[in-house]
């Protein structure tokens, strides 16, 4: 693997239909029912497994992804729920059979009507999702459509992934202007209901995509005076120094050094640049430790469960802020 095959993988995660596909998806259309049966067995083969984690787990914390917990399945396992049963598709012959050896079948990532995050899969021109009650758990399992029928954007700027984040997961947003060097792969902490901050994240997909392509997507962001309007609420800039300020690794594994936007476009930026120049090879390796390093301080953050006193809260809160309480 080398870094330009990362990139094009992720690239690779955009919904588009082709002409190529129309004959292989009038193919598909005409064995649609035995099709989905063979996308429902294997649904319910990945429920089994997860509901018999659920039970063995008798109740305990088993985090697999941000706030989903196996209490919680199917409910936030999008992705996981549609990994696994891809994996099963291409192992069934039976599947294999239906739907022929000129089909696109692969992983997308899209945003679904302006208001969801959807790891979902493509087939020939068929939007497919294996994993449609992942959010509403009295929806259908299986969805499929056609791609021109889907109504659909790929996740192609910032601006467009904070919007549809910032309704998908109910969050406030506010420029990361603390930890600079994880600003392209995180440029956005996101404060909770319950009044916590965390990083928000649209996976690496968008981060790797917009790598290849000189990170103009950070750049438009940086460009953007609503991008700056609202700086993060000083009770959460002041956890956030004193929990991380001192610059300790096994504390932290992220330098707190807070910036500007200028700063971000004369120093930052550069270093990603630069990463080309190390050959292929070396330079996958360097994003590999870069994505595993921003992953690991978005954990550690998260389980710090930062957030302000309930008297700065209700104020926050009263103010708009912040969210709204849980209820």
């Amino acid at each position: 693997m080398t870094l330009a095959r990362a990139i094009e993988s992720a690239r690779a995660h955009d919904l588009r239909a082709h002409s190529s596909q129309e004959a292989a998806t009038r193919r598909l259309l005409a064995n649609i029912s035995a099709i989905e049966e063979r996308l429902r067995f294997h649904r319910a083969a990945v429920d089994d497994v997860f509901f018999a984690r659920r039970d063995a787990a008798r109740g305990a914390s088993s985090e697999i992804a941000g706030e989903a917990t196996l209490a919680d399945y199917p409910l936030g396992f999008c992705g996981v729920i549609r990994d696994q049963v891809l994996a099963r598709l291409v192992a069934d012959d039976t599947f294999r059979k239906l739907i022929g050896p000129d089909v696109v079948l692969k992983k997308i990532f899209v945003l679904l009507k302006g208001v969801y995050f959807q790891n979902a899969l493509q087939l020939g021109n068929l939007y497919v999702d294996v994993a449609n009650d992942t959010v509403f758990i009295d929806k259908p399992k299986i969805e499929w459509l056609r791609i021109a029928d889907t109504p659909f954007e790929n996740a192609d700027s910032w601006s467009s992934v904070a919007a549809v984040g910032s309704r998908y997961y109910e969050v406030e947003l506010y420029p990361n202007l603390l930890f600079p060097l994880a600003f392209p792969a995180a440029p956005f902490f996101a404060i909770r209901s319950s009044g916590r901050i965390d990083f928000f994240q649209a996976q690496d997909i968008l981060f790797l995509k917009d790598l290849g392509d000189g990170l103009r997507r950070t750049r438009a962001l940086l460009d953007d005076p609503a991008f700056l309007e609202r700086p993060l609420p000083e009770p959460y800039r002041l956890l956030i120094e004193r929990s991380c300020g001192g610059n300790l690794h096994a504390a932290f594994p992220l330098e707190y050094a807070p910036t500007d936007v200028d700063s971000l476009r004369a120093q930052v930026l550069p270093e990603f640049d630069a990463l080309f120049r190390q050959g292929d090879a070396a330079a996958l390796a360097t994003v590999d430790r870069y994505l595993r390093l921003i992953k690991d301080a978005t954990l550690r953050l998260m389980r710090m469960d930062l957030r302000p006193s309930p008297a700065e809260l209700d104020r926050l809160r009263a103010e708009r802020a912040i969210p709204a309480a849980e209820s």
